[in-house]
């Protein structure tokens, strides 16, 4: 058995599945903290600050503008009431669906990836984090070795082209 690194296809694959991983994991620690079920005003207003204090320091891995703006339009959308925590379950399922948007040959991996499997190496602040599947491979032992045959092309004849014409011996004096 011959050890092989499966990994996705394409960058933009890896891309899409690392960034579908790390907006799950913002969603699963933001989301509760939004929650308006059963905040008062209070709980909503203490979360903003918390929330804003973070942006002004820096925590949040988003740049200062964008975080402060976030963290408004969540304030707002919780005093209307529109902020609700997601089940384990509608976040396992959503982040399920993105791999159906995978390559079909990689979507196993992605599966796994989802599930927690793998191994993961650097961080969003680094610019993203990676996660490697590994797997073996069995080869095909009675194709080990040969080489490919090379493609079989019918030979055609050249065109008719005479012989070089030869300068004629001269007859000897004598």
């Amino acid at each position: 058995m011959i050890k092989l690194n499966k990994s996705l296809s394409s960058p933009s694959t890896a891309a899409l599945v690392t960034a579908g991983a790390v907006l799950s994991a913002v969603m699963m620690v933001a989301a509760p903290a939004f929650a308006a079920g059963s905040s008062s005003k209070s709980e909503i207003q203490r979360t903003y600050e918390k929330e804003r204090a973070d942006c002004l320091a820096g925590k949040t891995g988003q740049s200062q503008a964008t975080c402060l703006k976030e963290a408004g339009a969540a304030r707002q959308e919780a005093m209307r009431g529109n902020l609700r925590t997601a089940s384990t379950q509608e976040l396992a399922n959503n982040a399920m669906l993105r791999c159906q948007r995978v390559a079909e040959a990689d979507r196993e991996d992605c599966r796994m990836m989802v599930m927690g499997q793998g191994t993961r190496d650097g961080s969003v602040q680094s610019g993203g984090i990676l996660t490697r599947i590994e797997r073996l491979v069995q080869e095909n032992p009675t194709a080990a070795g040969t080489p490919p045959a090379p493609p079989s092309a019918p030979m055609r004849p050249g065109p008719d082209v005479p012989p070089p014409r030869q300068p004629k011996a001269s007859a000897p004096a004598r």
